[in-house]
């Protein structure tokens, strides 16, 4: 091959190939730095004065699904105006005591962004800690600057835990739910390790955050307690009615759960045949579908008679489950009043999470916090 079309191949500023040899699935070019000289450290003059020179071998991105090793030569210079030996040229391309090329690491840092470190590594016939360096070299100083503009603006807070590995650690996302971004990823949940952390937050930071959410309460899972008091109610029924009845309960239940403005006209009639049959079912839809109603009202003031109105048609109807939900709502009332002061919810936050479950069924687990860490800014960066 000519050597302008080797140059070229390998197109790196700093670094020239003076020959190629091709294996069936390896390149190996055979080059050496493009300048002749190297500058004194001590005394800034330029010397071609070659002290000794050494071979060192640089990987370097595929090439048409090959692999690129650059059979790099070394040069060390001695100075004729104060006598330093030992000094090198200094490469752009290639981090000092690098046996990769820069580009090389941004390469693995793209192909480790969704897929497994440990296929990466296969692929590149690296080891599993070179594929995880390469990320930590590149995302964690971004990951880290992103994490102090984001506290440094920070007016709200959303908190939800996850399972780092399930039953046995969890950490916590900390989310900003009105401009929907990452804050921080922390090791634990444990109350003493949070006190620790927000304290080492200014005091200005800490004063800024107006707004906190967490997941004991959100408006979607009290509609899914709605949901669960409801399907009870329709199990109940469906025990009580003949077999022919019964399974026409069994095969409503998704339906009764549909939010009442996405039923079709279909729909409607096979309700109004069921709420024939058990007027308790209908009732017990009635206050799913008012509860929901309440939830996407605007007024605080509105939304409390609401609530209060909601409380009396559930004593009223005399049904055991939406007591028990009565008893959770009344519980977390106060929580349900600020959702309607502020309208912000955990959402975000638990929609963060489910990304996280998927970043770990990618990564075969991802047991390490740091590694998921990282990973869970990289999908978002």
């Amino acid at each position: 091959m000519q050597l302008n079309n080797i140059m070229k191949l390998l197109d790196l500023p700093d670094i020239i190939a003076t020959d190629l040899i091709q294996h069936e699935n390896l390149y190996v070019f055979i080059a050496e730095h493009r300048k002749k000289s190297a500058v004194c450290p001590d005394c800034g003059a330029h010397s071609n004065k070659i002290h000794d020179s050494r071979w060192q071998n640089i990987k370097d991105i595929p090439i048409r699904n090959k692999e690129v090793i650059i059979r790099l030569k070394k040069n060390r210079y001695r100075c004729s105006k104060c006598g330093k030996r030992g000094f090198s040229q200094e490469y752009k391309s290639i981090e000092d005591y690098a046996r990769k090329t820069k580009r090389y690491d941004k390469y693995l840092v793209n192909e480790a962004t969704n897929r497994d470190y440990s296929n990466v590594s296969r692929e590149n016939n690296l080891s599993y800690t070179s594929i995880k360096n390469a990320v930590k070299n590149h995302f964690d100083p971004i990951i880290q600057k992103r994490i102090r503009e984001n506290i440094s603006n920070l007016e709200s807070i959303s908190i939800d835990e996850f399972a780092v590995v399930k039953h046995h650690k969890y950490a916590v996302v900390i989310s900003d739910p009105v401009n929907k971004e990452i804050v921080d990823i922390l090791d634990s949940r444990k109350k003493e390790y949070l006190i620790r952390y927000f304290m080492s937050w200014t005091k200005e930071q800490r004063a800024k955050v107006k707004i906190f959410s967490m997941d004991m309460w959100s408006p979607y899972k009290s509609v899914a307690k709605m949901n669960k008091a409801l399907d009870e109610i329709r199990k109940k029924v469906q025990n009580e009615v003949g077999d022919i009845s019964r399974k026409k309960f069994y095969m409503s239940r998704k339906l009764l759960k549909k939010r009442g403005e996405d039923l079709k006209e279909k729909d409607h009639q096979k309700l109004i045949k069921l709420f024939k049959i058990s007027p308790a079912l209908e009732k017990a839809w009635e206050l799913k579908e008012e509860f929901r109603d309440l939830l996407q009202m605007n007024d605080v003031n509105d939304a409390k008679n609401a609530l209060q109105c909601w409380y009396q048609r559930v004593s009223d109807y005399k049904l055991t489950p939406f007591y028990n939900a009565k008893k959770t709502v009344k519980r977390w009332e106060q929580k349900i009043i600020n959702y309607f002061k502020t309208g912000i919810t955990n959402g975000f936050a638990e929609g963060i999470n489910n990304k996280i479950k998927l970043i770990k069924r990618i990564g075969y687990g991802v047991p390490n916090i740091h590694n998921l860490k990282r990973r869970i800014f990289m999908s978002v960066i």
